[in-house]
Formats: structure tokens, C-alpha cells, sequence
């Protein structure tokens, strides 16, 4: 408590408004809270808790020289200075106005004299007191104890009674008993107890004892109007309303708000109960660097959030870099009019922060299997736009969490219309399940902008990625896709030929079918088996084209008795079966009657199941 030349009423004259001085309490006091945030959040010997105790201290210290004490009133959410506001905070879960207050503190005078040590013990104590809970911490007594030369605060004596008061009452209580609040000890009140009614859970007061007890009601409530009380309800959209509340003074009846109005007041609330240390410190740099006019004490600032982004990062904690990031930009749209050169270095801080390089320390932790939120990590990369790609791509492959490799493939969605080579250029045989992805956005786009982009595919080693590839290009009706498929039937292996060749449409390209009956002569397709030159014949059918027709006939009427020209003609039996036209029909009816038995053979059950299609 203060002593008697120091106790705040005992002034000699009255003090005048220094507005220098309330400028630079101002500037005091954001740097007490931004310390003791940084308290919160650093261990001691932390370089940026070191930073804002020593600018704590010799703001304080320098102060102290020129004003010989610094007296702080305490309101419930501010700090006042010779009857000036120099600080609000009305969020009481991180507010320190308010946490002194609730503690019964309502003034605190720092004299000329306070060493460094003093000052430290007086962080500490304010640091170990507010990360208690609400109800366990006492500021009050911890300054008590400490018993400092050069400090003095002042809380009200009624207010430490009632607490005195509060820890009897509830000791008590827990025993059963109570006590008998002092303004009732003049008016007491001859109860008389009926014991059988008392055990059946009736007491009844006598006409007297309720007179009494009326006065007292009377005596502790002031005079009101009639009109005093309205009803003040929120309702919702919908018919449904809160309990209303009665409040003084003349209030709307009602207040109307949407379902998604209130959810949204809803969620600032619980934001603001919920704000995190690290965001509270972050919030109170802020404004220093807002209201500040020192550069160098600016560029300082920043350079201790710079080392906080980056340590956040190393750690694995994305969300802080995240909000960070969005406050600097909301900082320099603010000072984005200022003649100084502040807006300068916020741009260099989002450009250093936006390198790539940074990226490193994430694999880093990827690759050493540290457990990390992903949804704040694609959060965070998201950030830095298609210039992310080729990372997410790695770490899609890397990551097995299915909701970050979810955000990872609409991201490329969201992209790929505008960055089909990009995205294209990440299919790779070391990122088998990535490619495949890859192939299922590609087949959702349009045909003319997409296709190029599948000959990515056929330096691939995979089969699997190969076959897919070939299955979404068959989902295309257009001739570049048959030139790629076509590129594929001259894979070294042969499924991948065979579902390329099986996958073939005619559009009308009668160079294309040419270049595939001259295909037919060379010695690279008579060494293909059987099945790849069924294939392939059975594509020439499926043209029903009179060039094609030519072509199976020549071949199908061609007389020799080796054993590839058999196999071709068995071929061409699949193909005139697949064109089915009258002409087709015509020549497998000769065919029934050659000598070669498995031409034979062939020509009548392709005339089965032809007899049968037509029933």
C-alpha cells in the first residue's frame, strides 16, 4: 500500500496535463503489455522477451528521470495518466487493466529510484500471476510480499475486506455454515421454527418476522420509476428468441437478427474469450508499429516479428505465420500514405517471407516425420499461389493425411485451367499416386487444352500410369488424342499397346486410317501377337468405311498358304464381323467355303453371332 508522502491523494498541488508526457505514457504503456505478452510466449532467455524487458525497462527508467514517478489509475479496461485514457483493452481474457482490477488494483506509482532488478521482479510477478486462472491469481498480494522500495499501489480497503469476507464465507460453507453479512447484523429477525414443519420442507414467517425482512428490501433498493425496465430480447430468423433481458433506460423492445448474424456474433465472442498469447502479442506489436514515429524503434520491431515468423515455421506452428502475414498486409495498407519509410519494409518483410527457400525448413519437417497440422500447413502454402505447385506436388506424395491431399488436388483444379503445363509437368514415375490424380482432373477438362499435356505420359515407365492415361484420353472424341493413342501402340510393352490400339476411334481421318493399314505390311507388326493384330483390325471394322472395306477384302480373297497370311485373315474375319454391312456379310459367306479349315471356321461363327444381333 502507499505510505503517507506517497499516497496519490497527498500531492502538494495539483498536477497539470503534460501532453508530452501522456504521449510518452502511451508508448509506456503498450510496451508493459507487449512485454508481458512476450513473457507469455518466450522463455526468459529468449532473444525477443530479452528485447521488450530492456525497452520496457529503459522506457520506465527514462521516465522515471524526467517525471520522478509514473502513477497509472486502473479502470476495469484502462489505464489512465493525470486523468487521461492512454490505454483500452476490453477483452478481459487478455485485457491487463482489467486483470489488475479484478484483483481490487486501482492505482500503481513507479518512483524515480526503480532499479533493473526491481523492474524484472515486477514483470515476473505480473507474468506468473496472469497465466493463473481468473479466480487463483492474486496481484495484490504477490506485490505484498514482494515489498518493493520503489513501487506502491493502491487498492481499496472494502475491496480486500469483501475478499477476506469471500474466503471465509466459502471456507465456511463447505462446513455447512454462514455467515451473516454485516448490514443485516442491526436487523435481526426472531425466526420462529416449527421443527415438524422445518423437516417436511415448510417455513412459514410470521406476519412480523415478513415486515421486517420488507423494511430491509426497501431500505437496500433506491426509488425507481414506474417505466424503469424494458424488455430486450434477440430473436432470430425463424420465430426463435432468447430469454429477454431487463435492461434501464429506454431500449428497442426487440432487436432483430439473422440465423447467420448471430452465429457470426456468436463467433467473435468466443475468438475474443479464445485469443491466443501468441496472437495477443502479435495484436499489441501491431499497434506499437501503428502508433509509433521512431523508425528505428519500427524497424526493430519488425525484424523481432521477422525472427518470431520464421521460428513459428522451424516449430511447425503455421497458423501464427498465417495471421501474421495478414496483419503485416492490413499494416500496410494502413501506412500505405505515410511519408516515412515504413510501408518500404513491410514490403520487404512479405517479400522475404514469401521466398520459396522457406519451403526447405517445411520439408525439413516432413521428411523427419514431425506431427503437424495439416490443414494449417495447406493453409499456409496456399499462400504463396501457383508458385506452390511443384512443393505441394512433393508433399502430396510424401504426406498420407487424405484431408491435406483433398486441398491439394482442388487446389490443382482451381489451377490447372490456367496452369495446365505446371501441373502436367509434376507427373512423374516417382509420384505414381500424385500422376494418377493428375489424370483424373485432366479428363474433366476441355479436350483442346488438355490433351497435349497427356504425352507426359508416354516417357513414363509405369504401366499402370500408362493404362490410366489411355483410359481418360478414350473419354476424348478427338483426332489429337487418336495421334497419342496411336503413339502408344508403339510402347515396348504390350498391354499398354493393346489398350491403346482397342481404344482407337475413326472421326473421319482417312490419312490416319491409311497410315494404319500401311502399318499392317511392316515386319514391327507381323512380330506383334495375335491379339494386338485382332486389335487392330478390328479398329479398321469399327470405321465401317468403304477405304477400310477395300482393304480387308484384298486381304481376306489374298491367296497363300503361309501361316501369317491365315492369322491376317482370321483378323480380318473379326474386322468384316465389327463393320456388319451387306458387303461384309457377302465375303463371310464365302469364306465359309475355303479350304483353310480355320478360316472356315471363323467366317461361320461370325455369321452366328451376326444371325443373332439381327434377331
Amino acid at each position: 500500500m502507499f505510505s503517507e508522502d506517497r499516497t496519490p491523494g497527498n500531492q502538494i498541488e495539483e498536477e497539470k496535463t503534460d501532453p508530452q508526457a501522456v504521449q510518452k505514457v502511451k508508448e509506456l504503456v503498450l510496451s508493459l503489455t507487449n512485454t508481458i505478452s512476450a513473457l507469455k510466449i518466450f522463455p526468459a532467455a529468449h532473444a525477443s522477451a530479452i528485447h521488450f524487458r530492456q525497452d520496457f525497462i529503459s522506457r520506465l527508467k527514462a521516465f522515471l528521470n524526467e517525471y520522478q514517478r509514473l502513477e497509472l489509475g486502473i479502470s476495469e479496461f484502462g489505464f489512465y495518466y493525470q486523468d487521461k485514457l492512454v490505454y483500452q483493452d476490453e477483452i478481459s481474457s487478455k485485457s491487463l487493466p482489467f486483470f489488475f482490477f479484478k484483483d481490487g488494483l486501482r492505482l500503481l506509482a513507479f518512483y524515480q529510484g526503480m532499479d533493473d532488478e526491481e523492474i524484472n521482479d515486477f514483470l515476473e510477478i505480473i507474468r506468473i500471476e496472469s497465466a493463473k486462472q481468473a479466480d487463483e491469481s492474486d496481484v495484490v498480494n504477490a506485490l505484498w510480499l514482494k515489498d518493493f522500495s520503489n513501487l506502491q499501489y493502491y487498492a481499496p480497503e472494502e475491496f480486500i475486506e469483501n475478499r477476506i469476507l469471500e474466503e471465509r464465507t466459502e471456507s465456511l460453507s463447505k462446513r455447512g455454515l454462514q455467515i451473516i453479512p454485516q448490514e443485516l447484523a442491526g436487523k435481526v429477525v426472531d425466526v420462529k421454527v416449527n421443527r415438524q414443519e422445518l423437516f417436511s420442507g415448510q417455513l412459514e414467517l410470521r406476519p412480523e418476522e415478513k415486515q421486517a425482512v420488507n423494511s430491509f428490501v426497501d431500505e437496500e433498493l433506491p426509488e425507481l420509476p414506474e417505466n424503469w425496465q424494458q424488455n430486450f430480447a434477440f430473436e432470430v430468423d425463424g420465430g426463435e428468441s432468447s430469454p429477454a433481458v431487463s435492461l434501464a433506460g429506454k431500449l428497442p423492445v426487440s432487436l432483430k437478427l439473422t440465423g447467420e448474424e448471430l452465429g457470426e456474433l456468436n463467433r467473435l465472442l468466443e475468438r475474443n474469450r479464445n485469443l491466443s498469447p501468441e496472437e495477443e502479442f502479435m495484436n499489441l506489436m501491431m499497434e506499437i508499429m501503428a502508433l509509433g514515429e521512431n523508425e528505428e524503434q519500427f524497424t526493430a520491431n519488425l525484424n523481432i516479428l521477422e525472427d518470431f515468423y520464421f521460428e513459428n515455421i522451424k516449430n511447425g506452428h503455421f497458423n501464427i505465420p498465417i495471421i501474421l502475414n495478414k496483419k503485416i498486409k492490413e499494416l500496410r495498407e494502413l501506412l500505405s500514405s505515410s511519408s516515412g519509410n515504413q510501408a518500404l519494409w513491410l514490403d520487404d518483410f512479405l517479400a522475404r517471407t514469401s521466398d520459396l527457400k522457406i519451403l526447405d525448413e517445411i520439408r525439413k519437417l516432413v521428411d523427419d516425420k514431425v506431427e503437424l497440422n495439416y490443414e494449417a500447413l495447406y493453409e499456409y502454402l496456399s499462400q504463396f499461389g501457383q508458385a506452390a505447385i511443384p512443393f505441394l506436388a512433393e508433399m502430396y506424395e510424401k504426406v498420407e493425411d487424405q484431408g491435406f491431399r483433398n486441398r491439394i488436388k482442388g487446389f490443382f483444379q482451381e489451377n490447372i485451367a490456367t496452369e495446365p503445363g505446371i501441373i502436367a509437368s509434376q507427373i512423374d514415375d516417382q509420384k505414381p499416386q500424385l500422376s494418377g490424380v493428375i489424370i483424373e482432373i485432366m479428363q474433366e477438362q476441355p479436350a483442346q487444352k488438355i490433351i497435349p499435356f497427356f504425352t507426359a505420359f508416354l516417357t513414363l515407365s509405369s504401366r499402370d500410369l500408362k493404362l490410366k492415361a489411355i483410359d481418360a484420353l478414350s473419354l476424348f472424341h478427338d483426332e489429337l488424342a487418336n495421334k497419342i493413342l496411336m503413339a502408344f501402340m508403339n510402347d515396348k510393352d504390350q498391354e499398354v499397346r493393346l489398350k491403346a490400339t482397342t481404344n482407337l476411334k475413326f472421326l473421319g481421318d482417312t490419312s490416319r486410317l491409311g497410315q494404319l493399314m500401311a502399318e499392317v505390311f511392316t515386319p514391327k507388326f507381323r512380330a506383334r501377337s495375335f491379339e494386338e493384330k485382332k486389335a487392330l483390325f478390328e479398329f479398321l471394322g469399327r470405321t465401317k468405311s468403304e477405304e477400310a472395306f477395300k482393304f480387308l477384302k484384298k486381304i481376306f480373297l489374298k491367296k497363300s498358304w503361309r501361316r501369317s497370311t491365315t492369322e491376317l485373315k482370321i483378323c480380318a474375319v473379326a474386322s468384316l464381323e465389327k463393320m456388319g454391312s451387306k458387303e461384309a456379310v457377302s465375303l463371310l459367306r464365302r469364306g465359309e467355303h475355303f479350304f483353310n479349315r480355320r478360316v472356315r471356321e471363323a467366317s461361320a461363327e461370325a455369321l452366328v453371332r451376326l444371325t443373332m444381333k439381327l434377331s
